[in-house]
């Protein structure tokens, strides 16, 4: 009996072997838990024509949207994991289990990581006809005025929600939430002088300010972007104040290790390509290409981060 067991384990490994070596003998499928056009869809979508270029191996990307990215995120985290499903995860996967506190699936387990592609800073930006040119110049206006600025993000417990209510603790301001439909609503927001600003991921932003339809306070990176390298960073300009949105794949629990080593290297591959490499600087990005270690670290020490920033603000999303 134990010898029938051995041989049966031999047997699977060979067969996972086998099925590994083809890998993949179909179109893998990136679930990507936002809409179209996002930073989140983007960067899934350089990488995986990169990948197609390099390789002749196809990706199809299925946008599948709602609840703040839960819907995605659930259906990778169901689906079988044999290598042809993957999630473009960015930061937000962490705050989720503080914001919903009961999930239907695993939020630490369920998704194992892979990589991050790329990661940006957010930037802080005012309309055009602010009254503030320096992030200096806005703080004594929100510090003059507690409770009497309004922000916008994009919706209740999103990224910039989330990272914006850090940024008030860490500044010592007091400044009073509007919640949009999305990113898009909000940046019409501050456009139109409904909110006087918004902190947002740097791709989202940059088309606006390099066409002066914003204006850039600060940066939230440890040093300047070189995007906008006019733009001191948040602790240049007074505040200790750095956080920044990356963007990876995760994929469901249960892919095998080779496989999950296969698209590693095929993600570092894609990154070290020029094209890319400028595609991701013109939005204000820096590829990453970090192994699936370190990404499960991040992971990790995100949660504790902004989970205790959740905790911290009450935020509670419906």
């Amino acid at each position: 009996m134990k010898l029938l067991h051995v041989t049966a384990a031999l047997v699977l490994t060979a067969i996972a072997t086998v099925s590994s070596a083809q890998y993949p003998a179909k179109p893998i499928r990136i679930i990507v838990p936002f809409a179209t056009g996002g930073t989140a869809d983007i960067v899934a979508r350089i990488i995986s024509q990169k990948f197609f270029e390099q390789t002749g191996k196809s990706f199809v990307v299925e946008n599948r949207t709602g609840a703040s990215g839960r819907i995605g995120y659930e259906a990778a985290a169901r689906s079988a994991g044999d290598g042809y499903t993957l999630v473009a995860t960015d930061a937000t996967y962490t705050m989720l289990p503080s914001l919903y506190g009961n999930l239907p699936w695993d939020a630490e387990n369920d998704l194992i990581p892979v990589t991050i592609s790329a990661q940006a800073p957010f930037v802080i930006i005012v309309g055009p006809n602010a009254k503030a040119a320096t992030l200096g110049e806005f703080l004594a206006q929100a510090k003059a005025n507690p409770g009497k600025i309004n922000y916008g993000s994009a919706g209740i417990g999103s990224a910039n929600h989330v990272v914006t209510e850090m940024f008030k603790r860490e500044a010592r301001v007091d400044l009073t939430h509007v919640p949009y439909k999305g990113m898009g609503d909000a940046l019409i927001g501050v456009l139109t002088g409904s909110v006087e600003v918004l902190i947002t991921a740097m791709p989202t932003a940059i088309g606006h300010i390099k066409n002066g339809k914003v204006v850039p306070l600060a940066v939230t990176s440890a040093k300047r972007s070189t995007a906008i390298p006019n733009v001191p960073s948040a602790t240049e300009a007074g505040v200790p104040f750095v956080a920044s949105n990356w963007f990876g794949l995760t994929a469901p629990k249960g892919t095998p290790k080779d496989i999950v080593d296969y698209l590693h290297s095929g993600v570092v591959k894609a990154l070290a390509s020029p094209d890319v490499k400028e595609r991701f600087a013109a939005q204000g990005a820096e590829p990453s290409g970090i192994s699936p270690d370190e990404f499960g670290k991040i992971l990790r020490d995100d949660a504790k981060r902004w989970g205790d920033v959740i905790r911290a603000a009450g935020i509670k999303a419906d």
